[in-house]
């Protein structure tokens, strides 16, 4: 390999190095009860993910090194964060605040199936692990996604703690407020344990990254932003899972449609 793949401080991989900090600020911020902005946190990892390859492809640099670092940065913020963060807002349902999670692992304390159910988080990192691992190697995905990328699961996946902060903080009462089924802890164990393995699954999916602004071409990508800015002003916090769910539908139309255009 040459001296100029393995040039480490050009832009995009200090973009990319942002998107990494964000991560860990983000783990950190989790650990310290403060979901909220840890939830900021990997929405700002995600803008720094995005213009990293932004800079790359207008400054013409590619070099094994940005592909690793990129990678890299991915499984800290869109792995192990929202796994952690997943793990966090578990434990916040259980027991109302992390001193009381601390001491159950301290002391090793799991005397029913409810103190396992924030372990199923791990899920998120797990098969981001091998999601991240397989797009490296996959030369299928150079203008499609096949599986959900990791920073959509991970949007999908923030809207358990903000909705949960969301309530928090408009409750009025000293008592513990009243939350949705969705925030039922066992409701988002199964959810950690299973949506993840959409990471590694077959499913075509389409690339986000718009090349050129040509309506025909990139129709969906359009239609999955008109409505995902629509769903966001209405639906605010709740937009997150249907944004996600709406571009897996989006994404298996495109492709049905294309095979149907190639028969």
């Amino acid at each position: 390999m040459n001296q100029k793949g393995l040039k480490l401080f050009n832009l995009p991989n200090l973009i990319t190095s942002f998107n990494f900090l964000c991560g860990v600020l983000a783990i950190i911020l989790a650990f310290f009860g403060r979901i909220e902005v840890s939830a900021l946190c990997l929405i700002v990892a995600m803008i720094f993910d995005f213009f990293d390859g932004f800079a790359a492809r207008k400054l013409g640099i590619s070099s094994p090194i940005g592909k690793d670092l990129d990678s890299l940065a991915d499984l800290v913020s869109f792995g192990l964060a929202p796994g952690i963060l997943m793990f966090v807002t578990i434990e916040l349902r259980l027991y109302g605040n992390l001193g009381a999670s601390f001491l159950k692992y301290h002391d090793f304390q799991f005397n029913d199936y409810q103190d396992w159910l924030s372990l199923s988080a791990l899920s998120i990192p797990f098969f981001s692990l091998f999601r991240l691992a397989k797009f490296n190697n996959d030369s299928r995905q150079t203008d499609r996604f096949i599986g959900v990328p990791t920073p959509t699961n991970t949007i999908f996946f923030l809207f358990f703690p903000l909705l949960y902060w969301q309530i928090g903080i408009n409750s009025t009462t000293p008592m513990e407020p009243s939350y949705p089924w969705v925030l039922d802890p066992l409701v988002m164990a199964i959810t950690s344990l299973l949506f993840p393995v959409l990471l590694i699954s077959e499913l075509p999916l389409l690339s986000l990254k718009i090349k050129n602004f040509n309506v025909r071409s990139n129709i969906y990508q359009y239609l999955l932003l008109g409505i995902s800015l629509i769903t966001i002003l209405v639906f605010q916090i709740y937009a997150l899972p249907i944004i996600v769910i709406l571009y897996v539908i989006l994404s298996i139309i495109e492709h049905k449609s294309k095979k149907h255009h190639e028969i």
